[in-house]
């Protein structure tokens, strides 16, 4: 009877398995064709060809990527603008979120909970509803339309980020911290040598989360930095002038440019970014 109970409920999770087999793999497909139909129509040389034929290679001319590279596109400048905000942006959004995330996790004092509630209001917080007075205090302190601007602003403490290092702070014994006192380390070299190094997969893994954020950012260099256009703003040019007459195979070899990085740092580091494993030596 056992046996019996046994191979039944082994065929039962065998036809579980090849159902949620199919389903997945029926949602891989609609999230993959869109970006292969994008590509073939990336090489199409005029918008007749894309409207009349756009599943076949009738026709393959780079123009369309080349164009980006001349003329009032400035495709160059703005990947640069986009690299440095890519760049710049996660690292101080990290390092912040780690001096918060060690400040309140590490340590035990008054009004603890007042801080922790604190830096959690971000959650709760509307992001538009900020919008007018980060565009009135940049222009105030002379930092408007500028890279830095937009570098400063990503100091604040994220809710999520800040939540996520105070997890990792909190459950780290306070036994790596005492002996490295011990052994005469100050406080920045304890944190920087002793605690960071345990939340390196997660530093890992928000850190590329941070960057595909910022490069597919739109509205803060559109609203912040109007004189240095990023690839996001190029494709909302590109689209507007479509209604122009403006050529539907341009905007996405333009796509096709922006999405290349992406897809190699998040093949280079998916492990890190699914798993996020927290290593740990000691627990407390």
């Amino acid at each position: 009877m056992q046996n019996r109970k046994r191979k039944r409920a082994k065929k039962e999770n065998r036809v579980i398995m090849s159902i949620l087999f199919v389903v997945f793999c029926i949602y891989a497909a609609t999230l993959l064709l869109p970006l292969i139909w994008m590509f073939i129509n990336s090489f199409k040389s005029n918008n007749n060809e894309f409207f009349y034929e756009q599943w076949k290679f009738t026709s393959f001319t780079l123009k369309n990527y080349k164009l980006l590279f001349v003329g009032e596109n400035n495709i160059m400048g703005m990947f640069t603008n986009t690299l440095i905000l890519s760049l710049s942006i996660p690292t101080v959004s990290a390092f912040f979120s780690l001096c918060a995330g060690h400040a309140v996790g590490s340590f035990d004092y008054k009004l603890k909970g007042v801080v922790y509630f604190i830096f959690l209001m971000p959650m709760f917080v509307s992001v538009a509803g900020t919008t007018p007075y980060l565009y009135k205090l940049l222009n105030d302190l002379h930092i408007f339309d500028t890279h830095i601007g937009l570098i400063i602003m990503a100091c604040g403490v994220s809710g999520f980020g800040f939540l996520m290092y105070y997890s990792v702070f909190r459950n780290i014994s306070r036994t790596y911290t005492e002996a490295a006192m011990m052994d005469g380390a100050g406080y920045w070299r304890t944190f920087l040598q002793i605690l960071v190094p345990q939340a390196k997969n997660l530093i890992a893994a928000q850190w590329v989360m941070g960057f595909i954020g910022t490069w597919n950012d739109f509205a803060g260099p559109y609203l912040f930095l109007p004189s240095y256009p990023t690839l996001g703003v190029g494709v909302k040019e590109i689209s507007d002038n479509i209604a122009k007459g403006g050529s539907y195979p341009e905007l996405f070899a333009n796509i096709t440019l922006m999405l290349i990085p992406m897809l190699v740092l998040f093949f280079a580091f998916q492990k890190k970014i699914m798993t996020v494993s927290l290593g740990g030596g000691i627990k407390g």
